[in-house]
């Protein structure tokens, strides 16, 4: 990590960044109840998904349903327990919603049929949550518990808790399912799962007073990106394979939810907390290369259309999700969802591509050489 003027001044930072993180949550969680489920047309039966997006609303507890080609709500469902963060499972045609402070569930939503199907009792407070790409398993961290829920999704029960670190946020799960990577925001570190035998086979600190608050990871799973605070916002770069940290970006807009591109070239990051940009870090220099607004704010994030489409979701005191088009980085339009929208899902997720120009080469982090194949 770079060098610190003042590891106390350091501290104080994080710990303002912290406090703002719960306080906001408290505000969401302490919203009136949550209205009923918006009349909307019967849902549309159909396996092609590309064209759906969910957008969990921590305040108002809900989720919309967004036709992508229409930039329409074509359904508001009503998510009583908490709506923190949301992941889909394209296969299964379900939805997970975590309830976030003050809850110990996870709601099970039926994205066909745009209802509630089920809830799954977790550890206290879910926050984040990722589903593998074969739709399996799902992962929720549980803040309050230090711990990963395990979930089976065939039969929505936990079939393993894994203590992971303090305050674990943010987590992905690597392109072949092998791997769960753990954000842990007070333990300013990572924690590896290992899918198959659902135990922590390593934990990668980011460096003394840092706060860890997502994670994403390359499509070729060799290199995870963590956003991290620690006076000074970066994104950390790891090594997947040696479970080490190779590099540490500074995002000066702010660093807060993550995204990558299908070619693994770009990396996006949100600067979250009422914040309106979105910086994009060139893998193959190591960089901030270029930024651009958001109205409204920029919090979570997701890419569809192979990467060629973003949806942001505006955060709290905003009632909003964005829709860009990446290869301008041109806002294209909005539609209003329900308030405090925190976190965005599509359903069927961009399949990781060769970089850019076709080539089946692979990008490596800050070299900009390319090694022929794949992995």
């Amino acid at each position: 990590m770079p060098a610190r003027d003042s590891q106390d001044a350091t501290r104080r930072r994080s710990v303002g960044r912290l406090r703002a993180i719960l306080a906001a949550a408290a505000v969401a969680a302490s919203t009136a109840a949550a209205p009923a489920s918006a009349a909307a047309p019967a849902p549309r039966q159909q396996d092609d998904a590309s064209d759906r997006a969910y957008v969990a609303n921590s305040t108002a507890r809900t989720v919309s349903f967004l036709d992508t080609d229409t930039r329409t709500v074509t359904h508001t469902v009503s998510v009583p327990s908490g709506a923190a963060d949301v992941g889909v499972s394209r296969r299964m045609h379900r939805a997970y919603v975590t309830g976030g402070h003050d809850s110990r569930t996870v709601t099970v939503l039926d994205t066909n049929r745009a209802r509630v199907v089920g809830t799954i009792r977790v550890g206290n407070r879910p926050e984040g949550v990722a589903v593998s790409r074969d739709g399996r398993r799902a992962y929720v961290t549980n803040a309050d518990s230090g711990t990963v829920s395990v979930i089976d999704t065939a039969r929505n029960r936990v079939v393993r808790t894994v203590r992971v670190g303090t305050f674990p946020q943010g987590l992905a799960v690597s392109p072949d399912g092998t791997r769960v990577y753990v954000a842990n925001l007070l333990s300013g570190s990572v924690s590896v799962i290992d899918a198959r035998r659902d135990r922590v086979v390593a934990t990668v600190g980011l460096g003394t007073g840092t706060a860890a608050y997502d994670v994403a990871v390359s499509p070729d799973g060799t290199l995870a990106y963590v956003s991290t605070g620690n006076g000074t916002e970066y994104v950390s770069v790891l090594d997947t394979r040696a479970a080490t940290v190779l590099d540490a970006v500074p995002v000066e807009a702010g660093a807060e939810s993550l995204a990558v591109a299908p070619d693994g070239s770009e990396v996006y990051v949100s600067s979250g907390f009422g914040s309106e940009e979105v910086s994009v870090i060139d893998t193959e220099v190591g960089t901030v290369a270029r930024s651009f607004r958001v109205p409204g704010g920029a919090e979570g994030l997701a890419l569809g259309y192979e990467g060629r489409q973003m949806y942001v979701a505006t955060g709290l005191g905003s009632r909003s999700a964005v829709y860009v088009d990446t290869e301008t980085d041109r806002v294209m339009g909005s539609t209003t969802v329900g308030s405090g929208p925190m976190s965005v899902a599509v359903e069927a997720e961009p399949e990781p591509v060769a970089p850019r120009a076709g080539t089946g080469r692979r990008v490596h982090w800050k070299t900009g050489e390319k090694q022929s194949g794949t992995r």
